[in-house]
């Protein structure tokens, strides 16, 4: 009996044991789902702290994954502590509270995104403006009352240490790798370390970067891009690092000629683009105090091209145009297209005047209007539209009153208008003669030629020359007739006369005989200085004749000399150059000095045309005489 009784009454305490034991296990388990995730605190290792964080930042995935945003939310508030400037575990921090339906929570972080500047961040820009539309006006369904992790400092007055301490280690691998010439891997530590800051705005990026360890990692940077030939991410880099620190300079173990000539040429870009800046400033300063413009307001547009038509309009005086543009629409132009009283379309492209306004002023000289009809439009870098306010169909339209005509002031003794005048037989005038632009010219002249004779030329007698020298013939009297043309052109002919004598001995005695020569040319020249009692001209024509020049005998013999001559005639080209001194107002006679050369080209019988023995022949011709126009 005590055997049956011990055996029912462990039965029934199994029984009540099992029944239990779910109930204790379930209040056992409850605490360890509300159990929050603890987050370790950050070490003096800034391996160690990357490595917590990258841990956390999967732990976080895993649970958003699997629909567990609060936990998910702690995960990321834990990578932020090690990683303040995440960007994307800032963007996941944003979607677990969105998850978790704790909207005001999700709306700063998403706000907080929006303000940063970063490329990555403006990919994210208009996924995150259209969820804070949707999520504007929701209110919280979960109450969270504690922070799960205590986050890291984040503001603009303070880098976080741990921030600063992560510049400080990777600054020293750096230098190390490079010392070792290893730029590949400096250039994805230090890359690395930078990206860290993808999440800060301008305000907290310029202030970690202008730590001594973020200005040598700048440096860094710039140095290992230029050794790899990034080129333009190097001179970025350095750009970056000469707004917080002009006068940095390289470190003399990594200076070369072609380092250091890049290095100078960055600074010097940057200097010249302060410069425009400052200018720049003045022109916006400008603009508001001498056309009335408000200062830019800081806000983001609420649509994406924001315009206000100037209130007042006024006849003769400058139109201004500003308008402001919308964040992430990457706007690279904006323009002003307008038309005047219906008349064709014009374009007026803005400048950019700050951070997202836009400014053209159309001059008061060319707004004579009666309407002045336009639009604007922004257009990115590849030329598509991507905002616009107003269009062709509807511009926006200024209208002016037509402009009153000046009222007729009428003189004494001047019929007014309306009132019919006397009918007076006014006398009849001889027109006056129109002024003849041709005239006709007539020119005598005198004067002698000078000519070239140059060694070993046999003379008419059948000498020798023994050396090179100039000839004189008798003197030249020419007329020349022809005709003035556009005032100042003139197209003559003329012909020249000379007169020699030539001697020839006989057995007993010298015959003399006087013989002449006539040659013919003609010529174009342009005078200048019409409105001149002095006036130069120059020209170009031909020549054709016989040329006889003078040489002087030497008679070994003794005795009287014969004289001697040289004929180097045929056809030549004539330069001309002379100055006219006109006798009166009208010039209609003028004292006139002219300079001919002649070069010979061409000889019947001789050499052929151009021959280069030709241009040997050189004559010069000084005349002087009268000019007659009428």
């Amino acid at each position: 009996m005590k055997t049956q009784a011990l055996c029912a009454l462990q039965s029934r305490s199994l029984q009540r044991l099992s029944i239990l034991l779910p109930l204790v296990l379930l209040l056992w388990a409850a605490p360890a789902r509300a159990e929050k995730l603890h987050c370790p605190s950050i070490t003096d290792n800034d391996e160690k702290n990357t490595e917590i964080a990258r841990r956390y930042f999967q732990m976080g995935g895993m649970y958003h994954d699997k629909l567990d945003y609060v936990k998910a939310a702690e995960s990321f508030e834990c990578v932020l502590k090690f990683v303040p400037y995440s960007l994307t575990a800032r963007y996941k921090l944003a979607r677990a509270y969105d998850g978790m339906e704790v909207y005001s929570r999700a709306r700063e972080a998403y706000e907080m995104i929006l303000v940063y500047d970063s490329t990555e961040a403006e990919s994210l820009k208009p996924e995150i403006r259209k969820r804070l539309a949707e999520i504007k006006d929701l209110k919280d369904r979960v109450t969270v009352v504690t922070v799960p992790v205590e986050p890291a400092v984040v503001d603009d007055k303070t880098c976080p240490p741990v921030v600063v301490k992560g510049q400080q280690e990777a600054l020293v691998k750096a230098e190390k790798l490079m010392d070792g010439k290893n730029w590949i891997a400096a250039q994805t530590l230090i890359d690395e370390t930078l990206k860290k800051l993808d999440g800060a705005t301008a305000a907290q990026r310029k202030l970690c970067m202008s730590q001594e360890a973020g200005l040598n990692l700048l440096l860094y940077a710039g140095i290992v891009h230029f050794n790899l030939s990034n080129l333009q991410y190097a001179g970025d880099t350095f750009t970056m690092m000469f707004r917080l620190r002009p006068e940095s300079a390289l470190p003399k173990k990594y200076e070369t000629a072609s380092l250091m000539e890049f290095f100078q040429k960055t600074l010097a870009a940057y200097f010249a683009a302060v410069q425009g800046e400052k200018e720049k400033q003045l022109r916006i300063r400008q603009l508001e105090e001498g056309h009335g413009i408000t200062p830019e307001s800081s806000e983001n547009p609420k649509v994406p091209l924001e315009h206000e038509p100037q209130a007042k309009v006024e006849a003769g005086k400058p139109l201004v145009f500003v308008c402001r543009v919308q964040d992430g629409l990457n706007v690279a132009r904006v323009v002003l297209s307008y038309r005047i009283n219906d008349g064709a379309a014009k374009e007026e492209t803005l400048e950019k005047m700050g951070t997202r306004r836009w400014v053209t002023v159309v001059p008061g000289a060319s707004l004579k209007f009666v309407k002045f009809a336009y639009h604007l439009v922004a257009l990115d870098a590849a030329g598509t539209e991507v905002a616009a306010w107003g269009s062709v169909e509807k511009p926006h339209v200024f209208e002016l009153p037509p402009e009153k005509p000046a009222p007729v002031v009428t003189p004494p003794g001047v019929t007014p208008p309306g009132v019919t005048p006397p009918v007076v037989t006014p006398p009849v005038k001889t027109p006056a003669k129109p002024t003849r632009s041709w005239r006709i010219f007539l020119s005598p002249m005198f004067g002698y030629d000078f000519g070239f004779i140059p060694k070993d030329t046999i003379t008419e007698l059948g000498a020798y020359t023994t050396n090179d020298g100039w000839g004189r013939n008798a003197p030249v009297f020419s007329t020349e007739i022809g005709l003035v043309f556009l005032h100042r052109h003139r197209i003559t002919v003329g012909m020249r006369q000379s007169s020699f004598e030539v001697e020839e001995r006989g057995e007993n005695s010298v015959v003399t005989s006087q013989q002449s020569q006539i040659q013919f040319f003609a010529r174009h020249v342009e005078t200048f200085f019409m409105d001149s009692d002095i006036r130069p001209y120059l020209g170009a024509g031909g020549f054709g004749g016989p040329l006889r020049m003078s040489v002087s005998p030497d008679n070994p013999f003794g005795g009287d000399a014969l004289s001697d001559s040289h004929e180097m005639g045929g056809a030549f080209l004539n330069g001309v150059a002379g100055i006219q001194m006109c006798l009166w107002k009208s010039c209609h006679v003028a004292v006139q000095f002219e300079a001919n050369v002649l070069w010979k080209f061409a000889s019947p019988g001789e050499a052929p045309m151009f021959d280069s023995e030709y241009f040997k022949t050189v004559v010069f011709w000084l005349s002087g005489g009268l000019a007659f126009m009428f």
